[in-house]
């Protein structure tokens, strides 16, 4: 499969001959989706309206404007192009994934009509807008991309130059410079919470979680020199504007997706080398950073909890320096293997201890996020000794209680009081996409006012718990065995295409920091992307058509 699996040509040639009424649709067909999501990925990230003013709304607009535009197009040029397949008798081969998605479109459908709220659900609660019609055209992305993405490796160039620029300013913002004049008039709080083109701290780390993975992904299985130097430089990037953005969700979806990175760098030792190269970017980062930050701060910025870690904590001091010493000892080794053996890639690591890390390192992860769950809940119920009790007192994740992560921890408990007192139609299918607000305003205003006065509760600010809510039981499993069946597909396939290493870890952090947060323009459509992709380099690798 060596040189076959790598090439970008259209698996239906290698199938059976083509017509030219498919060839040429089908060609029109993967110039439109190129340029529709090309346009879409520069766009969304960096148009505002007027500033931080109703930002969420004027990135919705313009993701809006360019979905109806691009989709009247696609639409259009899909039809004659299902004229000649259907013509030609040609077959529709469905993957896993794609039933979840087809699955998943049907249950959010059904979920507007069991829910009652028609109106709110076409479009969704406002500035969040993941209604209906946001719904359909993220299936939509991903058909496309999965049958037509033959230009994917330009569309990522894209996405990933786009959120360079995107970092960069975001990097300015944090040590006081503003290229492009958003923070005129605004008072130094202000600029704590909003940066770059994006808007509020927690949306920034969204679209981060999605695309920095990425990057990291390619760096680490690269062999081209040149894309070697480009995904370090936007790693190294991506990591400075981690560390200042301050949302430690952020933090916690990339520590998801080096779990996933570690296992793919088990291969040889050059991987191996790369993935200690980017722990040692990261600490580093954090210092760095730290430092420049300094020179010109915003008095007002209160680092959070592990941001102040990756800035002055001396644990982090070791860690970088044990990365380092790791990196150069791995690169020497490479070095040397490859000299003995000609100049040819070495260092295949012994198959038992490739597979003991590869078991063990996310057992770790699992038993670690256990551990710190039940450690929490052990706090709150005061069934810790004394001496330990004291120490977690002064972390504030430690200590669960209403105000738990920003008020999430208010918002969780009344969010699964909801789904236990929904009827069984609810429970099942749901109240419809986005209709959380909504059936919250219906069946809980007193209580919703009590606890939150005026403000409206528009999700669960948890992506899992609002998808089971929103799109009930069925719904929700539809929509999990998307990432799962994507992500453990791109582990199989990953040593054919570099790409999808990148696209598995950017499954893997969106799942992770969506667990704090939830679906929105900035990092929703972008993973259907990527997904759509990574789909279509496994049908092309697999050569189903």
């Amino acid at each position: 499969m060596g040189n076959r699996a790598v090439r970008c040509g259209d698996a239906e040639n290698q199938v059976r001959p083509v017509s030219g009424g498919v060839a040429v649709t089908g060609k029109i067909m993967e110039y439109l989706v190129a340029a529709v999501v090309i346009i879409l990925c520069i766009v969304v990230p960096l148009y505002a309206k007027d500033g931080y003013h109703q930002i969420g709304n004027a990135k919705f607009d313009a993701y809006k404007t360019v979905i109806a535009g691009g989709g009247i197009l696609l639409l259009a040029a899909a039809a004659p192009y299902l004229f000649f397949r259907f013509k030609e008798h040609r077959k529709a081969y469905l993957s896993v994934t794609d039933w979840f998605v087809l699955a998943y479109a049907l249950f959010t459908g059904i979920s507007v009509i069991t829910g009652g709220f028609y109106e709110d659900v076409v479009w969704g609660s406002f500035g969040w807008n993941m209604g209906f019609i946001s719904q359909v055209s993220f299936v939509l992305l991903y058909f496309f991309l999965s049958r037509f993405g033959r230009y994917g490796r330009v569309i990522v160039m894209a996405l990933c130059g786009v959120a360079g620029i995107v970092y960069t300013i975001g990097i300015l913002h944090r040590m006081m410079f503003d290229p492009i004049g958003f923070y005129d008039g605004l008072e130094n709080y202000q600029k704590a919470q909003f940066l770059s083109t994006l808007g509020q701290a927690t949306w920034y780390g969204s679209f981060l979680a999605v695309t920095l993975p990425v990057g990291i992904g390619v760096f680490i299985q690269s062999r081209r020199k040149v894309w070697t130097i480009l995904s370090g430089f936007y790693t190294a990037l991506g990591f400075c504007t981690l560390v200042t953005q301050n949302s430690d969700s952020a933090y916690f979806a990339l520590a998801g997706a080096f779990v996933l990175l570690f296992v793919i760098s088990t291969e040889n030792r050059r991987s191996m080398c790369r993935f200690m190269g980017v722990l040692t970017l990261l600490f580093g980062a954090g210092k760095v950073m730290y430092f420049l930050m300094r020179i010109r701060p915003n008095p007002d910025l209160q680092a959070d909890f592990i941001t102040e870690v990756m800035w002055t904590s001396k644990a982090t001091w070791v860690l970088f320096f044990v990365c380092l010493a790791a990196t150069v000892a791995l690169y020497v080794m490479e070095t040397e293997g490859g000299r003995k053996e000609g100049g040819k890639e070495n260092g295949q690591y012994h198959v038992r201890a490739r597979a003991w890390a590869r078991r063990v390192v996310p057992v770790i992860a699992i038993v670690s996020v256990a551990g710190l769950a039940l450690a929490i809940i052990l706090q709150a119920q005061g069934a810790l000794p004394e001496a330990v009790s004291g120490r977690l007192d002064n972390i504030s994740y430690f200590n669960w209680n209403d105000d738990w992560g920003n008020g999430r921890g208010r918002i969780w408990r009344f969010s699964a009081k909801i789904f236990s007192e929904e009827n069984i139609v609810h429970k099942l299918f749901g109240v419809g996409p986005d209709g959380f607000s909504s059936y919250v305003s219906a069946y809980y205003s007193e209580e919703e006012e009590l606890l939150w006065g005026e403000k409206l509760l528009t999700n669960a600010h948890n992506e899992w718990l609002n998808i089971l809510i929103n799109g009930g039981i069925l719904g929700a499993i539809s929509y999990v065995g998307i990432y799962v069946t994507a992500i453990r597909k791109y582990l199989g396939n990953f040593r054919q295409d570099i790409l999808l290493a990148g696209v598995a870890a950017a499954g893997v952090s969106y799942m992770c920091y969506n667990f704090f947060c939830y679906q929105q323009v900035l990092c929703t459509p972008f993973i259907f992307i990527l997904m759509g992709l990574g789909e279509y380099n496994i049908r092309r690798i697999q050569w189903k058509d």
